[in-house]
């Protein structure tokens, strides 16, 4: 009994001391690399990364169109050349395009700019042939009553204009006047701004390079402080007994001034740097104007090459080299005693000349700055309508 008892305890302990070892071998941990130590990425997670990834895309994908919308929209804007909006009474004018749509508005009759600045805020190269250039078309100065253009010291580069360039109706119902402003109808000022190689070619009457012709009586037209550098103004220069398609009137700043009750002023103007051509009525200043509307004062002709072919027309007078030579003056021409030595008198009020030739294509004659100007015609009548070129006692003092 006892030796039952006794192998009855021996397997207890037996089984017990499995039990033990069964239990402490379900609890050792796993032998782990260190890839499984890594904490396993749920579903859902998984889920805000792709979102995320998603969301980044359409991200970019919006940013990159709405920049080449942005471009796209900038390119557009260039290329229709919105006109600038005044700022009270200020209209700025900063680049070509704004330039070229502001003269539009002014040539399709929708400028309101009466009594307001028109002010250049930067140097405009109008030069045609840079990538979308072109033509300028000169403009009327209906809109404009009482209006400054004020270049604010910039210059405009390379205007170029051709005959099929002109819109602008004069008084006699024609198309001409070649010029930044073609036809001046009403008073307007020009101020603080230069002109650099403009090149205009001209078929017709009335040509300068800031104004072509003013033609509206009681207006009043200044220019200040203009100037117009390497200007070349092709008039043309005929042939014997053919004096079609010639320009006359013609100026390096005004073409023609033949209204009257007109005042113009031209202070601290120069011209410099050019050569102009045409029929006759030449001038370094202005081409033409009637007696007693025109004050000049301060101005400046330098290195100007005035170039008159008034010899190929069909008149005696015209060809003899002695009459022909008034028709070209280092500032300006006079209606009612065409070109008379009057610059003795402009050059006492502040206006100088130097390094002028005039020169009379049809005699081949070249006339240094006041050359050949001396002659008298005490009692002939001026070949031009009733004027006359009086004996020089008799003129201005």
């Amino acid at each position: 009994m006892k030796k039952a008892v006794k192998i009855l305890s021996i397997l207890l302990a037996a089984v017990l001391t499995v039990a033990v070892f069964a239990g402490c071998d379900n609890g050792k941990p796993a032998d782990t690399t260190p890839a499984e130590t890594k904490a396993p990425t749920t579903e859902g997670e998984a889920t805000t990364e792709a979102d995320a990834t998603t969301e980044e895309e359409a991200t970019t994908e919006a940013e990159a169109t709405t920049e080449e919308e942005a471009t796209t929209e900038a390119e557009a804007t260039t290329e229709e050349e919105t006109s600038p909006e005044p700022e009270g009474d200020v209209l700025k004018i900063g680049t070509r395009e704004e330039l070229f749509a502001f003269a539009q508005k002014v040539l399709d009759g929708d400028a309101e700019y009466e009594e307001m600045t028109i002010l250049l805020t930067a140097d405009i190269d109008l030069d045609p042939k840079l990538d979308g250039g072109k033509n300028w078309v000169p403009i009327s100065t209906d809109g404009l009553d009482y209006a400054t253009i004020d270049g604010g010291g910039h210059v405009i580069n390379g205007m170029t204009i051709s005959p099929d360039d002109l819109e602008v109706t004069g008084n006699d119902g024609n198309v001409y006047g070649s010029g930044f402003i073609g036809i001046s109808s009403t008073s307007l000022t020009i101020k603080n701004i230069t002109f650099t190689n403009a090149l205009i070619d001209s078929n017709t009457k009335h040509c300068g390079c800031v104004i072509g012709s003013i033609e509206e009586p009681g207006s009043v037209v200044e220019l200040d402080n203009v100037t117009v550098s390497n200007l070349t103004l092709n008039g043309g220069v005929g042939v014997e007994g053919d004096i079609n398609g010639i320009s006359f009137r013609v100026g390096c700043l005004v073409g023609a001034n033949i209204v009257g009750n007109c005042e113009v002023y031209i202070t601290n103007c120069k011209a410099e740097n050019s050569k102009i051509f045409g029929f006759h009525n030449i001038g370094g200043i202005m081409g033409c104007v009637v007696s007693g509307q025109l004050e000049i004062e301060n101005c400046a002709v330098e290195n100007v090459q005035l170039n008159y072919s008034a010899g190929y027309a069909n008149n005696e007078n015209y060809k003899n080299p002695t009459v022909a030579r008034y028709f070209a003056d280092p500032f300006y021409c006079v209606t009612d005693y065409w070109g008379e030595y009057h610059t003795d008198v402009d050059l006492t009020h502040g206006n100088t000349i130097k390094d002028l030739d005039s020169y009379d294509i049809r005699n081949d004659i070249h006339y240094a700055d006041q050359e050949g100007k001396d002659a008298d015609y005490p009692d002939e009548t001026y070949p031009v309508g009733a004027g006359t070129i009086r004996p020089k006692d008799e003129r201005p003092e």
